[in-house]
């Protein structure tokens, strides 16, 4: 059956691929929205994509999003607006953000749902991620520590908006709620060498990513945090060393982020590789029982893009609760492995 299905930020990065993907995979009426609607016919051109002009930063009541089965959002949003109107007006939402603060603002707008579902954490990491975790954890009778690893390689061209987000967070404390304790952190702080059998030890450091938060009300008892690395080990203590002096208050100067973002473009540092390890804990009767596994790819942003349309082909394919969810409360990571590029490690 056909449907239709608006991406908002479509011409980007990773919408665009998203796009692609369902162009291959479904006969499904594709919008390709956005502020630029040039950008959006360019994108759009030799394709059976359709442009779409929509500025979510704008009160919102619009016609052509009421006619849509669903909407892919690959933009970070100020505010909670555009979210509550798709859940108001029964239409579908999948957002690939990381951030964490506002999955919280739309996980109260939930009552709010008119016959449709919000769900978050579907790309790379949030999403693969939380899989794995939740494997991993399945695997234990029972879970004490989680720790997730994300690497990310920087030969990859990631996209403006992700960099710039991963630059954001520097600046950016954040709350680690543990079992029994709560501690303001720093992203890059709290170096934790962790070792990938493909690729050896790197230097790896808490970051606030989303995961580690929306998964601890499922495992409410367990230390759950999430560490970031690059595949280049002198990078990762370049901008640890930054931090520990504080000069990534730099960031916030608008011509030193436009450098930094370009020269993170035009880099030949690194590989295109991107990994998750996943590590599981616990201690029974004075024994510590370990279990890790790490699964490997190349390019995170092609696999959020694979990761979410493969999402949005089973949420039009099934009847899921009225809501806002993440991907663990539906799915098992079986449920993508076959279908995605992946390899895996276990031990």
């Amino acid at each position: 059956m056909s449907k239709n299905v608006l991406i908002v930020g479509g011409y980007g990065m990773v919408g665009g691929k998203i796009a692609i993907e369902l162009l291959k995979a479904t006969s499904w009426t594709i919008y390709i929205g956005g502020r630029n609607l040039d950008k959006a016919k360019d994108f759009c051109k030799e394709k059976d994509l359709h442009p779409l002009l929509i500025d979510v930063t704008q009160p919102l009541i619009d016609d052509q999003i009421l006619k849509m089965d669903l909407v892919i959002m690959c933009l970070d949003q100020e505010n909670t607006a555009f979210a509550k109107y798709c859940l108001e007006s029964g239409v579908n939402y999948v957002d690939i953000t990381a951030n964490y603060p506002f999955m919280k603002e739309v996980e109260q707008l939930s009552h709010m749902a008119q016959n449709a579902t919000a769900l978050f954490s579907v790309g790379f990491a949030p999403g693969l991620s939380n899989l794995l975790a939740k494997d991993t954890a399945g695997k234990m009778d029972r879970i004490s520590e989680l720790h997730i690893t994300i690497m990310l390689g920087l030969g990859e061209k990631h996209g403006v908006g992700a960099i710039e987000w991963l630059l954001d967070q520097l600046n950016e404390p954040y709350e680690l709620q543990n079992s029994k304790t709560k501690e303001t952190v720093y992203n890059f702080s709290q170096k934790k060498r962790t070792t990938f059998q493909r690729f050896g030890s790197r230097s790896s450091y808490l970051f606030n990513f989303s995961d580690q938060h929306t998964l601890r009300k499922s495992y409410p008892g367990c230390d759950i945090r999430t560490h970031l690395t690059f595949d280049v080990e002198w990078v990762n203590r370049l901008v640890h060393l930054f931090q520990v002096l504080r000069l990534t208050s730099l960031l916030k100067q608008k011509w030193m982020r436009k450098w930094i973002v370009k020269s993170i473009q035009k880099s030949s540092l690194g590989s295109d590789i991107c990994a998750i390890k996943v590590e599981g804990r616990n201690d029974e009767k004075g024994k510590v029982n370990e279990i890790s596994q790490v699964m490997y790819a190349h390019n995170e942003a092609a696999m959020t893009a694979c990761i979410t349309a493969l999402v949005a082909r089973k949420m039009m394919d099934e009847s899921l609760p009225s809501g806002v969810y993440h991907i663990d409360h539906f799915y098992r990571l079986e449920d993508f492995i076959p279908f995605i590029p992946v390899e895996k490690d276990s031990f």
